[in-house]
């Protein structure tokens, strides 16, 4: 009987009853495996993602996730990416031991090159600062480098001594989160190289890290089976997660820092409650490793890079996160219908059968309509919109 009370108790504490994540949606254009996908903001709203096929991938962040643009990227597999906080602006690191950053138009912004001051192994990791001036980014050769977009040109580069697998924020604008192939994460100062804090208690080397938006909190990702909650206003571990896998390769906050996701060389995800460590969803073990995930703006989404373990089924997954919106004036931007009809659309063209199905898809009651807020233009390529001068003046 103690059991079955124990049991039930750690069904309780563990999530063992939480939602199931559902069935992901494949985004179809990759030609090889994912190592790195992010979403932009939402006034952006993109999704970018690279991989073993050289090639960054820009797709709508909104079923049917259509793509945007693609284009050859770098030499060597595209390692890592990220947006500038306001979408504007794509850093992407590779194998080819370079740092690229893409602008607006999706043009490559020259930065000058200085061999005492570049990467000499593969790129893991690569973060912008707040203001977008700045990109840091971190090697396998343990080198930091600190790369001004005004001046386009590397200002500054550290030695960690240890291969980097993940940068993040720091606490203060002149600081960064380091980790990698020690169980340590260390608080660097940027301008002298110094070791400010460090977060110890894992055991083995940590493959990833991300601050939350409020810099309330940091969460890891290690080799040796766990993943953490830091508390960063007193740099001692706030949770601990029962992430139930050998190695955790990927982590990541939702934009309003109330949930975070951790996902495993095994293919699983989960969702949890920052605050809580409650676990929200959670997905079964897939035929992958994930390599990247990043939720949505609404964090009604979360999106993940696969490396496949032996299927060429190539492409970014996105799954409904479980987490629900409260407040019900925002309108998700993600309808299950609507995905489920989209993927059909992209297969063949729709039956009697399938028109009765997704009827409220296809046409949406008065009330449905009238309740939406006017929807936002929506971006098919690239444009520049020019305005008047003289808006008297006849054209």
């Amino acid at each position: 009987m103690r059991l079955v009370v124990l049991f039930l108790l750690a069904s309780v504490q563990f999530g063992f009853s939480q939602t199931p994540l559902e069935k992901p949606t494949t985004i179809q254009g990759h030609t090889n495996d994912l190592a790195a996908l992010k979403f932009s903001n939402p006034k952006i709203g993109l999704i970018a993602s690279g991989g073993w096929d050289n090639s960054l991938y820009i797709y709508k962040a909104d079923s049917p996730f259509k793509l945007v643009k693609s284009f050859p990227a770098h030499g060597s597999a595209i390692t890592c990416l990220n947006f500038n906080w306001s979408g504007t602006m794509i850093a992407t690191g590779s194998q080819d031991f370079q740092v690229n950053v893409w602008d607006s138009l999706f043009r490559k912004v020259p930065i000058l090159i200085d061999p005492k001051m570049a990467h000499t192994n593969n790129v893991s990791s690569v973060i912008f600062d707040r203001t977008g001036r700045f990109v840091f980014s971190g090697c396998e050769g343990g080198k930091l480098i600190i790369w001004d977009l005004q001046n386009k040109k590397a200002v500054k580069q550290n030695l960690t001594g240890v291969p980097i697998s993940s940068l993040a924020l720091g606490t203060m604008p002149s600081s960064i989160f380091v980790a990698g192939a020690e169980p340590k994460i260390k608080l660097v100062n940027l301008v002298n190289g110094q070791v400010l804090k460090t977060l110890e208690g894992h055991k083995d080397r940590i493959n990833a890290i991300a601050v939350s938006k409020n810099m309330r909190f940091l969460l890891s990702g290690s080799n040796d089976k766990t993943a953490k909650i830091w508390d960063l206003k007193t740099f001692k571990l706030h949770k601990e997660l029962p992430v139930e896998c050998w190695k955790v390769t990927a982590v990541a906050f939702s934009d309003d820092s109330r949930y975070c996701a951790t996902a495993c060389n095994d293919g699983s995800i989960r969702i949890w409650e920052t605050e809580t460590g409650k676990l929200i969803s959670k997905s079964i073990e897939q035929e992958f490793i994930v390599k990247d995930l990043s939720f949505n703006a609404t964090a009604t989404l979360i999106g993940i890079a696969p490396y496949m373990k032996s299927s060429s089924d190539f492409g970014p997954r996105v799954y409904r996160s479980g987490i629900q919106l409260e407040n019900t004036q925002l309108i998700p931007r993600f309808n299950p219908l609507k995905l489920e009809m989209d993927s059909i659309l992209a297969k063949r063209k729709l039956t009697k059968q399938d028109s009765i199905r997704f009827k409220s898809v296809l046409a949406p009651s008065k009330i449905e309509i009238d309740s939406k807020k006017p929807a936002e233009p929506k971006i098919d390529s690239p444009r520049i919109y020019k305005t008047p001068m003289n808006p008297k003046k006849k054209i």
